[in-house]
């Protein structure tokens, strides 16, 4: 045989909980025997689960009550029991007052266990909620510590960054601090809080240092190139003419610098340097010559911004010619760069002449047809009949005179000389083809 664990049983205060009512209701309820229910041996109710489901899903049943019996029906009864006479009751007897005494036996013992029972169900609800309120204690706890833990650990790595920037040079921090702090972050992140100081500040220190190698190497190379620098032309460093070439400068200076060794000298980098702004003495020179030229470039009949045009054509045009190119060759490439420009202006002002003649015949056929449109509506009145009367035969014809005068503008423009009479009569089909 199954016991109450095995097959699953509620007590009937887990049986109150699940539906809502008093311990009270369902242990009346098991008493009638209206729910199927079964006793401990201490003399507590299970409830099955199934019959628990089955009440979840009816509902809870009334509680039966005794019929109610009037005191006249009773009284025949009451009185068969009186004596006639007046004479003593007799004594009870040895059993009878055994009967009572089992009785009152077993009346108490029933309130005990029902005080008992009571005494269960009160104490598993308390222990339910001791044991939710443990469980919710304990999930604070742990979120408490981790909280805890945490703040613990940032304080630790705030500790250790701030020691590693504090150790930058005061020169260098605005430039490498980034980098600084993106470094220690990566060692920081593989340690543990209890790592102590004699192991955390050499690898802090290592991490500076990486850092900071960079910064270093392009100290050196600003040196190298502010020594280089001032060979150049003071035109070349200053005005804003000769930005590209200054640019230029600045990248040939970091290009030679760059192709030297790691373990190049100071004085290697400035030998260096040196030998890369010469040939840009020789283009500036070479540019002011272009330059020259390009002063003088003027194209008739242009306009403001094609004259801009065509002196930049011929700048960058100069531009692609070796440094050192002779005179000749430079005036050639000039006229070389103007010509694209000057059949520009040439198609443009043929284009303006067509565009002005074909303004002109359009302007003209405009003229013509409208002078024909009133045409429509007299005709519309003569052909059509129309339900709306004179309204709807408006309305057509304000439809109709968009269409039919664009037609025919296009057709009078292929076709000028086409007279008033065969203007009416194509606005006649115009009107059949689309009525």
């Amino acid at each position: 045989m199954s016991t109450p664990v095995e097959r699953g049983f509620y007590s009937t205060g887990q049986v109150a909980r699940e539906l809502g009512v008093s311990p009270a209701q369902v242990r009346s309820l098991c008493e009638n025997g209206v729910v199927a229910a079964e006793t401990t041996p201490g003399g507590q109710w299970r409830v099955p689960a199934y019959e628990v489901e089955r009440l979840k899903c009816d509902g809870l049943p009334q509680i039966p009550r005794p019929m109610p019996v009037e005191e006249k029906a009773l009284e025949p009864i009451a009185n068969q029991g009186r004596r006639k006479h007046s004479e003593l009751p007799d004594r009870p007897s040895q059993e009878v007052a055994s009967a009572e005494d089992r009785v009152a036996i077993a009346k108490s013992t029933l309130e005990r266990r029902r005080i008992e029972r009571e005494l269960e169900e009160e104490e598993d609800w308390f222990r339910e909620r001791q044991r939710q309120e443990e469980a919710t204690a304990a999930v604070e706890r742990e979120k408490i510590e981790a909280m805890l833990a945490e703040q613990r650990r940032r304080q630790w790595m705030h500790e250790r960054m701030k020691y590693a920037l504090d150790s930058v040079p005061i020169g260098a921090r605005r430039e490498v601090e980034i980098e600084v702090h993106a470094e220690v972050d990566a060692v920081l992140s593989k340690l543990q809080t209890c790592e102590p100081d004699f192991i955390t500040r050499p690898l802090l220190d290592a991490a500076v240092q990486r850092a900071l190698r960079p910064w270093q190497r392009n100290q050196d190379i600003q040196s190298a190139i502010d020594a280089a620098w001032r060979k150049l032309p003071w035109a070349v460093k200053n005005c804003v003419g000769h930005a590209s070439l200054k640019k230029r400068a600045v990248d040939a200076l970091a290009e030679a610098v760059h192709g030297l060794w790691e373990q190049a000298s100071r004085e290697e980098i400035e030998t260096a340097t040196l030998l890369a702004v010469q040939p840009l003495i020789r283009e500036y020179e070479h540019g002011q010559e272009c330059e020259r030229i390009v002063g003088r470039v003027y194209v008739f009949d242009a306009t403001k911004q094609e004259r801009e045009t065509a002196k930049e054509t011929v700048r960058k045009a100069l531009a692609e010619l070796p440094v050192g190119a002779p005179q000749k060759e430079l005036e050639t490439m000039e006229e070389t760069a103007l010509a694209g420009l000057k059949a520009i202006v040439a198609q443009r002002k043929e284009a303006a002449r067509l565009e002005s003649q074909r303004k002109a015949q359009r302007e003209s056929a405009a003229w013509k047809v409208d002078l024909q449109l009133d045409h429509i509506a007299r005709y519309l009145d003569q052909e059509y009949v129309f339900d709306g009367g004179k309204a709807e035969l408006r309305r057509e014809a304000e439809r109709l005179r968009p269409l039919i005068r664009d037609a025919l503008i296009g057709e009078l423009i292929e076709k000028p000389n086409l007279s008033g009479a065969e203007i009416r009569a194509r606005i006649e089909a115009s009107i059949e083809n689309e009525v």
